[in-house]
């Protein structure tokens, strides 16, 4: 009996330890995707963009498409790979705690076609997505922003 006590509190012990190291390596709280995106309202052609970069599998996927006529400019869609490196980065830029804590809706997006810009974090246990004005910066994520538009113009160009 006392052998059977010892093998499962080993168990558990390890299992607790692996546990501990997933999170250690998945790090802010298992994010599993993180994309940004940006659009207009009122305007012709490609009217939006948006990323999406999963950890699993490893990629980066670009997309822009159309407000309206989808035969003259049909969805455009490429998958780029996204190495851990870059994931490690990427994710080092994002306190997910501050992330939370944000409205939904900063200032006023997309009011007189200014533009609407946004970041969505996927995680184990829920989603977030937090929507500004185009170019305008929100305090806690301003690196992140920065990042996601050097992303944009990075990827895009290849569109």
């Amino acid at each position: 009996m006392l052998w059977y006590a010892l093998v499962v509190t080993l168990l558990l012990v390890i299992r607790n330890g692996q546990a501990e190291e997933t999170k250690i390596i998945d790090g802010n709280d298992g994010i599993r995707s993180i994309s940004s995106g940006l659009s207009y309202g009122k305007c012709g052609g490609y009217c939006s963009q948006s990323i999406n970069i999963t950890k699993v599998p490893s990629e980066l996927v670009a997309l822009k498409g159309p407000n309206g006529d989808r035969v003259q400019y049909p969805t455009i869609q490429r998958k780029f790979c996204f190495n851990s490196v870059e994931w490690q980065e990427l994710i080092a830029l994002l306190d997910l705690e501050k992330f939370k804590m944000l409205d939904e809706i900063q200032g006023c997006p997309g009011c007189a076609d200014g533009g609407i810009e946004w970041i969505q974090v996927d995680w184990s246990k829920e989603s977030k997505r937090v929507t500004f004005e185009y170019e305008a910066l929100i305090a806690d994520i301003e690196e992140l922003i920065k990042y996601w538009r050097v992303l944009r113009e990075k990827y895009f160009k290849y569109l």
